[in-house]
C-alpha cells in the first residue's frame, strides 16, 4: 500500500453516468505516475490509492461534492475585452488557460462581444457524478538518498523535516 508522499503508477479511467469515458490510460497503454498527495488527481482517487495493493482493481463512484464540485454561477465572469490580447479572437464554446497570480485557471469561453468576453470558470465535468476503474500497477519505492533530492514544497513534506533537523 502507498503512503502520503509516495510515487504511485496507476491506470484509471473516468466515465460518466451514461458510460461516457472521459479519459483512460489504458487507451494510452502507460499507467500514470503520480506523487501521493500532490494534487494531480482527486484527493478521493488518492485515498483509493492507498487502500490498493499492486495489481489490485477497484471501481470508486464519486457525488460532485467529492468529484469536480456542484457548478457555481458565481464562476461566471464578465471581463471586459480591453483586459484580454485579441479577445475578438477567442473561440466561443472552446476552452483556453489564462495564468493569474494563483496559478493557471482554465476557462470556457461563453461569449465574446465589442464590450466584454463571459468566461465560465467552472470545471466541465461540475455537478456530475463520475466513476473511476483504478489499478495500482506498482508503489516506487524511494530510497532516502532520493527522498533527500526533492524540492522544496513538495508533496510529501521532507522539506519540512529537513528544515526542522537542520534549522
Amino acid at each position: 500500500m502507498a503512503e502520503f508522499g509516495e510515487i504511485v503508477r496507476a491506470h484509471y479511467r473516468g466515465r460518466l453516468d451514461d458510460g461516457r469515458e472521459f479519459e483512460s490510460t489504458w487507451r494510452t497503454g502507460e499507467p500514470i505516475e503520480v506523487r501521493i498527495g500532490a494534487g494531480r488527481l482527486l484527493p478521493a482517487v488518492e485515498q483509493m490509492l492507498c487502500s490498493m495493493m499492486p495489481g489490485e482493481k477497484k471501481t470508486i463512484r464519486l457525488e460532485p461534492t467529492r468529484a469536480y464540485g456542484v457548478y457555481d454561477p458565481n464562476l461566471v465572469q464578465r471581463v471586459p475585452v480591453s483586459l484580454l490580447p485579441n479577445a475578438e479572437k477567442l473561440p466561443v464554446g472552446a476552452y483556453i488557460e489564462l495564468r493569474t497570480a494563483q496559478g493557471t485557471l482554465r476557462a470556457k469561453v461563453e461569449s465574446v462581444d465589442a464590450d466584454e468576453v463571459v468566461l465560465d470558470c467552472n470545471h466541465e465535468l461540475a455537478s456530475q457524478p463520475v466513476t473511476f476503474d483504478l489499478e495500482l500497477a506498482s508503489v516506487v519505492r524511494e530510497d532516502v538518498i532520493e527522498r533527500e533530492k526533492h524540492p522544496a514544497g513538495c508533496a510529501c513534506g521532507c522539506d519540512k523535516v529537513k528544515e526542522a533537523l537542520l534549522g
